[in-house]
């Protein structure tokens, strides 16, 4: 009984023994053909890489420049309106410009006006200055005659008077103090003395002869 049991126990050692072999036997073939097939790999040449033929049926002409189209989504509204802006826009341009151009126009007018006007000015102090200076002649050649006058007797003076021109006789009279013209007027023609009263009358109070008749 004893030795049944130990010829068992060697069977299957053997057995498992002999498994292990086998399997061992196959672990070592697969290992040398994975190897194997490595090395072929890496000693195969490597194969060039096929170079792309080039295109021969392209046009030589080059392609046509993108053109611009519209926006689909830009309607012919805001179109119209866009344009309407841009002519507006160039119109107030334009406007601008010809109103620069007529401030220019303003401005050198006014200059050439400021000195035409500052000449006038000139010219018109000139005139004062002269009419100034010729008055004041005038006036001195008058005071001459009335001092003339004056000195005289009243009938020498009066008969002078009485054929003097109305307006030089006036221009006198005048000028003269009523106290020396009084006595003068009372020794003229009692028509010319009228007549020259009456035309101071018109310029100047008129003359009181009351005391000089009496």
């Amino acid at each position: 009984m004893i030795t049944f049991q130990s010829g068992r126990k060697m069977l299957l050692k053997l057995t498992i023994l002999a498994l292990l072999c086998t399997i061992v036997s196959k672990s070592a073939w697969m290992i040398n053909a994975a190897w194997a097939q490595s090395a072929a790999a890496q000693a195969a040449p490597v194969a060039p890489a096929q170079r792309s033929m080039p295109v021969t049926n392209w046009d030589s002409t080059p392609p046509p420049p993108t053109v611009c189209k519209p926006d689909p989504l830009l309607g012919t509204g805001e179109t119209k309106i866009l344009l309407d802006l841009r002519a507006r826009a160039h119109q107030l341009d334009e406007r601008s410009a010809a109103l620069d151009r007529k401030q220019l126009l303003v401005d050198a007018a006014s200059r050439a006006l400021a000195t035409q006007i500052d000449g006038l000015k000139a010219v018109q102090a000139r005139l004062t200055a002269l009419s100034v200076q010729a008055s004041a002649h005038d006036e001195a050649r008058w005071q001459s005659l009335v001092s003339m006058y004056q000195a005289m007797q009243p009938a020498d003076a009066a008969r002078i008077f009485d054929k003097l021109d109305m307006d030089v006789l006036l221009g006198v009279l005048r000028r003269m103090n009523d106290r020396k013209a009084a006595p003068i007027l009372a020794a003229m023609s009692p028509d010319r003395a009228r007549e020259a009263t009456e035309r101071m009358a018109g310029v100047a109070p008129t003359l009181n002869l009351t005391s000089t008749s009496q």
